[in-house]
């Protein structure tokens, strides 16, 4: 059965997550999904399609960073520790 047939049937959201066995905080979520889903409502999905192709441009970012500064720290080598002895 669905989250949102379960809620409309009269349960709440522990009896809901008992019978479905998910976290109460996950039976909110997919009912509130689920309900702007059916209003036309798709703020969530573009949000997700926002989200998605930042974390695709700082992985590459970060991929290119890294590649960059991998082959410097390649060259150099370890500097020796230079302080007070320990006592």
């Amino acid at each position: 059965m669905n989250v949102l047939e379960l809620f409309r049937s009269g349960k709440d959201y522990l009896q809901i997550s008992e019978i479905l066995k998910i976290p109460v905080p996950d039976v909110e979520r997919k009912i509130h999904a689920l309900r702007s889903e059916e209003k036309g409502d798709t703020s969530q999905q573009e949000y997700i399609g926002r989200y998605l192709s930042r974390r695709d441009y700082q992985l590459e970012y970060q991929r290119r960073y890294y590649h960059a500064v991998g082959i410097t720290k390649e060259k150099r080598g370890r500097v020796p520790y230079v302080g007070k002895e320990a006592r």
